[in-house]
Order: C-alpha cells, then structure tokens, then sequence
C-alpha cells in the first residue's frame, strides 16, 4: 500500500491543471484494491499491477513535460503587463529676465542683479569686444537673459540700436557672440488729414508722431515754406511704411507716395528707383522734386520779422532796411544750407554776429547771422550741400533773442526769400 499513498499526497495545490486526471486514476488503483481483505488482494494482483505500472507511467511523463517547459520571463508577458519603461528624464529649466538700461547702469551690474558670477563679465567684455564694447551700455536699451537652472547663463541678447542686437549665447566649445539684424514686420499705411493749426498739430491728432511731419515737409520743402505757406484749407493724403516690432509700432521708413494741396494748388511725390539704384521723390510728370534752392533754412519755426524796405529797428531805434527774413526759433535749432555752394566767408560780422555767406549757381548767395557756433568743418572756402547743416540757431551780434537772419541775394542784389521763383 505504500506506492498508492505516495501517490495520493501529492494534492492538487501542487500541478493543479496537469494532475486532475491522476488523481482520477489513483483512484481507480484504489478501487481496485478494495483494501477489504488479503483475499481480494491476491484476487486482484494481476489488475494491480497493471494499473500501477499505468499510474507511474502517467506521472513520469507529467514531471518531465513540467520540468522542460521555458520559465516565465517579463518577455513572454502579455505586452499590457511587461515592467513600464522609466521616465526621460526633463530638460534643463531655463529662466528668462528682460530689462532696460538705467542711468549710470554698468554690464557688471546687469549681470549682477541676476546672480551671475563676477568673472563671468570680464570673460563676455573680452568675447564681445571685436564687434561691440559691453563696457558701454546706452540707457534705455532693453536687454533679455536666459538662465538655467544650475545658474549657469545661457543667452544673453542686448539691444544695439533699432537695426541691430547683440547676441551671446553658450554653445559646447564656450560663449560665442555675433550681431543679428532686428526682424520688423513692415506694413504699408494711409495717412490724411486736414490741416489744423499747424501739421504738428493735425498729424498728433491723427496718432501720428512728430518725425512724420519732418518727414513730410521735408519732401515738399523745395515748394511749400511749412514757417510761413501753410493755410487752415489745406490739406494731405499719403501712404508711409511703418515698421513693427512684437506688435507694437517702431519707427517710420520711407513715405511711398504723397499729396499735399497748398493754398488750392495741388503739389504730388512718389518715391522712385530709377536703374543705376539712386532713389528720389518725383512729381505726376515725372520731374524731380529738388530745386537748386530750399524754401527755408530751417525747419517749423516762426517768422519773426518781414523782409521790408523799411523796418523799425527794435535795438537801434530807426527805421531802415530789413533785406531779409528772421525765423524765431530756439537756441541751437539746426540750421541747413539752402543750395549746393562754397563757403565765401564764416566767421564774426559786426551786428550780424556768427554769420555765414554762401556762393550757389545761377548768381545766387545765402546769408545766415546770428548763431550761436558753427558746424563741425564749416569754415572759409569749403563746399556744402543742399540740406547739410552749417551752423545753428542763435542770439550773437545786435539781437534781443535767438533767432535765424536770413538773407539772399541774385546778382547782387537782396531778394525776398519767401518770394524768390527758381
């Protein structure tokens, strides 16, 4: 009986699935032996035996198809099992700062404030130095910084001028540093307006800036006197390019086309590149809008005194001649050569103070009294051209405030320049 027991304990906690039908044929050995007396043993040995040798059979051949089986490896797991992939690990977290420029605002203070290392700024001054020098920051000039999050910096980006930024950005072999263009997004607009009280005035109501107006008078400044011409009838139309950075309006570029009615009299520009590249504005008929002289030396002023043949002089006391044309204007305005010429003289000339004479074409010459200094290479014999500036606004020689004496003459003989045809 001690083959039958020995394969009766093993349970079926042991080879659930493979060992059911064993345990149905143990079974059977056992109901073969009856185990009710020795008679029915011996009666029954033969079909003991049998079945035994059956039983064991069986049992070999499960443990040996057990014991051959491959393990169970997390490659043979269904693929919603298998062990999950560790995560990738996150970049770098990169820190941005943006700022200006202040007064007396140096690039170690920049660096400073956001917690950069001291020898760091000696290390850019020396990489930056062949394209731009960091040790002078102009104030108001925005900059940008990129930190990561060991401290280390990444980028910094300086703002040069309104063409240019400087760039300084950490690369595998160290800082590099280069100047990028400043990208703008140009956009072609249409401007009108009727004058009122001055174009200053009519183009700051229509949210336009003041270097509009420059822009404009400059174009028309060979047929429209902007001191002295403009009447609260007239009015203009033009289309400007503007220039946007991020969205927000940058800074006027060329105006593309313009109409300006003066006193009922039509005047028109359109800015053309001919084929050798020279760019100018031209009229409907195509004819160039320059003339050999300016209709004023200077820009939005008032004119303070006439000519006139006879003038009451306010510091002599006495009526004589006032050959010319006095635009009041403040101390240090910007005064321009009216035509192509030669310096004839520059220096003191009694009551006219600071004074400068012009030769031109055509027997014309320009005077200029009273200013206050001369411009930088402006001195006897020298050539200037239309538009350069000579000198500027002042109160020297008899003046009783800052003004602008203009006078001209053709063939020698003194001319009213607000009247003077070309």
């Amino acid at each position: 009986m001690g083959l039958p027991l020995a394969l009766f304990s093993l349970s079926k906690s042991s080879y659930p699935a493979d060992l059911s039908w064993v345990s149905i044929m143990i079974k059977r050995i056992f109901s073969s032996i009856g185990l009710k007396n020795t008679w029915n043993y011996w009666k029954n040995k033969k079909l003991i035996g049998v079945n035994l040798l059956l039983g064991g059979l069986a049992l070999s051949g499960l443990l040996i198809h057990h014991r051959l089986s491959p393990p169970v490896t997390p490659a043979s797991l269904p693929t919603e099992v298998q062990k999950a992939e560790p995560p990738l690990q996150k970049p770098s977290l990169v820190e941005r700062f943006a700022g200006q420029v202040e007064r007396n605002m140096t690039f170690s203070d920049v660096l400073s404030a956001y917690k950069f290392p001291r020898q760091l700024v000696q290390e850019l001054v020396v990489i930056t130095k062949p394209i731009y020098n960091l040790q002078k920051l102009i104030v108001g000039n925005k900059f940008e910084l990129e930190r990561l999050s060991d401290g280390t910096l990444r980028q910094f980006r300086y703002e040069v001028d309104l063409d240019k930024n400087l760039k300084v950005y950490l690369t595998e072999e160290g800082y590099k540093a280069e100047l990028e263009p400043t990208e703008y997004e140009t956009r072609s607009e249409f401007v009108s307006g009727a004058i009122q009280n001055s174009l200053f005035y009519t183009l700051n109501e229509l949210n336009e800036r003041d270097q509009l107006a420059l822009d404009l008078s400059e174009i028309f400044s060979w047929d429209i006197d902007f001191n002295t011409d403009l009447q609260p009838s007239d009015h203009f139309k033009l289309v400007v390019e503007k220039q946007y950075l991020e969205g927000k309006f940058v800074r006027y570029r060329k105006i593309r086309a313009a109409e300006f009615i003066n006193k009922g009299k039509l005047y028109s520009a359109f800015y053309y590149t001919d084929a050798e590249g020279h760019s100018d504005y031209y009229n409907a008929e195509g004819q160039s809008l320059r003339r050999d002289f300016l209709k004023s030396p200077i820009k939005f002023s008032r004119i303070s005194s006439k000519f006139s043949r006879n003038r009451f002089h306010p510091i002599l006391k006495a009526y004589r001649p006032h050959l010319g044309v006095d635009y009041a204007a403040p101390s240090g305005t910007p005064v321009v050569a009216a035509g192509n010429g030669h310096i004839q003289f520059a220096g003191w000339n009694g009551g006219f103070g600071r004074f400068i004479q012009i030769t031109h074409g055509n027997s014309l010459t320009s005077m200029y009294g009273h200013l206050s200094r001369f411009a930088l290479g402006i001195r006897n014999g020298s050539s200037v051209k239309q538009g350069e500036v000579i000198g500027f606004v002042g109160a020297s020689g008899l003046a009783t405030g800052p003004h602008l004496d203009y006078r001209v003459t053709r063939n020698g003989r003194f001319v009213n320049p607000i009247s003077i045809k070309f």
